[in-house]
């Protein structure tokens, strides 16, 4: 054949491929599910003919934070993980919650009955989930819908909530928001500090079409803002996590029903909070959610960031300020984040945040440079900076063992300081519980005192609660004056 025959019919050969949509490439699923050796029971899963897409699980949860903020205290939850989006992808969805919460830590249809499974083999595989609250005050049907779309090329995992009420007399004849699931991201959060062997962060903002016919843009950040709650979606709108080449997942709430769902994002682990408004009439009926998880593609993704809008922030947000200090293991206090932006580089760190009169980021005085925390108060009282909400395993860092405790040394700077003082202090913190470990406090220092050096070492956690979740630091003013707190360092004791 000569060169000329060649090069026309790979044309030809490339005419028809972008006339067919590219089908002789197109993926053909095949949906399984599977049962797979475990250390003790099967693993069950979902397989794309010999590959795992998502599993099914349903085990004891016994870290503190992640129970209480990820599964309201439910010690078993019904779930799917490792979610994957593409065919040859890897996982990026972390986890979807297969109950509703009507009660939070309370009435949460959690407790399995049955699981029924059709269309094993094919490209539609139909599974559903049956559950019940402890109290047979509720009972869920929830059915996955699992298909394929090649011209996204993306899989469809689309959930059909069903709920029957037993007792809607439970809810006293008043309109409430149960929560449908809570699903959450692969690798977002990202470390929240810097250490070895680290997770790499992913995505920088959540984007939605809104119910206005407007395209909004939030801030990955751990704000508690105003941002991340009430957002609700136009039908079959696109809410989204973006921008990664690999993969960047959404949520639709298809059909009649979105108009009545929305989403809020908590602060502390980005999970997406999926709730379902529901009226009296509404609780003598199966109520009913809708929810899609695929996959945007990159460019349209790319797209609905660079187009989406920020909406502005209440002026009394966080005190009316609008950066804050971020807390980093070494600091000088000269990096801070913006209650609308987002951090740059590999770690999604926490703020400071401020608890009293006369707290203030002090960007003109320091020890080794013009930054530093402050404290200045014209009475009594106890003023202080604090982690929002601190460091350890139950805040995106690495985890630490029960022999293991801290040491952390500031530098202080006080003038004209009346009453106890001022002083560094350090609490083992579980997060939403009653605070129960007491408060190692340094020395308090008092009048005018030239730069010192002040640390404590705190540790082991408790052994009667080893999973203690985080250390809280607290740089204190108990009393008139000024206080500048510097060079911050924190390291593990070994």
């Amino acid at each position: 054949m000569s060169l000329i025959r060649i090069h026309q019919a790979t044309l030809i050969l490339a005419v028809v491929i972008l006339a067919t949509g590219n089908a002789a490439f197109a993926h053909e699923p095949s949906f399984t599910w599977q049962y797979r050796g475990g250390v003790v029971n099967p693993e069950q899963w979902i397989c794309d003919g010999d590959i795992p897409i998502a599993m099914f699980e349903q085990r004891l949860i016994e870290q503190p934070g992640e129970n209480l903020l990820f599964f309201n205290g439910v010690e078993k939850p019904p779930l799917l993980r490792h979610l994957k989006l593409q065919p040859n992808g890897k996982p990026v969805i972390e986890g979807v919650q297969l109950y509703w919460v009507l009660i939070a830590r309370q009435i949460i249809t959690d407790q399995l009955v049955d699981i029924n499974i059709d269309g094993q083999g094919t490209d539609c595989l139909e599974v559903e989930f049956i559950t019940e609250d402890k109290h047979s005050v509720a009972l869920s049907r929830r059915i996955l819908t699992l298909t394929y779309d090649d011209v996204a090329g993306s899989y469809v995992w689309d959930f059909q909530c069903f709920l029957e009420l037993n007792s809607p007399e439970v809810f006293n004849d008043r309109t409430v928001s149960f929560e449908f699931s809570d699903p959450w991201l692969v690798d977002c959060p990202g470390p929240a500090v810097a250490f070895q062997g680290m997770w790499g962060r992913r995505y920088r903002h959540f984007v939605f079409e809104d119910s206005e016919g407007g395209l909004s843009k939030i801030p990955i950040n751990h704000f508690t803002t105003s941002h991340k709650s009430g957002i609700r979606l136009r039908p079959d709108g696109i809410f989204a996590a973006v921008t990664e080449g690999d993969s960047n997942p959404a949520i639709q709430f298809p059909g009649p029903e979105a108009e009545k769902s929305g989403i809020s994002i908590c602060w502390w682990g980005y999970d997406l909070h999926l709730n379902r408004q529901v009226t009296p009439v509404e609780m003598n009926a199966p109520v009913i959610a809708h929810f899609k998880l695929i996959d945007l593609p990159e460019e349209k993704a790319r797209d609905l960031e660079r187009r989406g809008v920020m909406k502005a922030l209440g002026p009394d947000e966080w005190g009316g300020h609008r950066e804050y200090p971020v807390y980093e293991r070494r600091s000088s206090f000269t990096d801070g984040l913006a209650l609308n932006g987002v951090y740059e580089g590999p770690v999604d760190p926490f703020p400071w945040k401020m608890i009293g009169d006369g707290a203030l980021w002090d960007r003109s005085s320091g020890r080794t440079d013009t930054n530093s925390l402050k404290i200045s108060r014209d009475n009594q009282g106890i003023t202080r900076w604090q982690t929002f909400q601190g460091d350890g395993e139950g805040y995106f860092a690495e985890p630490w063992t029960p022999c293991r405790g801290y040491r952390v040394s500031v530098w202080v700077r006080t003038e004209s300081v009346r009453g106890s003082g001022a002083y560094l202090a350090l609490q083992y913190h579980i997060p939403n519980t009653v605070q129960i470990h007491p408060v190692v406090c340094s020395e308090k220092i008092t009048g005018s005192k030239g730069w010192t050096k002040i640390s404590l070492e705190i540790g082991p956690p408790p052994k009667e609660t080893p999973d203690t979740g985080c250390l809280m630091l607290m740089f204190c003013q108990d009393g008139s004056g000024t206080t500048w707190f510097d060079d911050l360092e924190v390291e593990f004791l070994q």
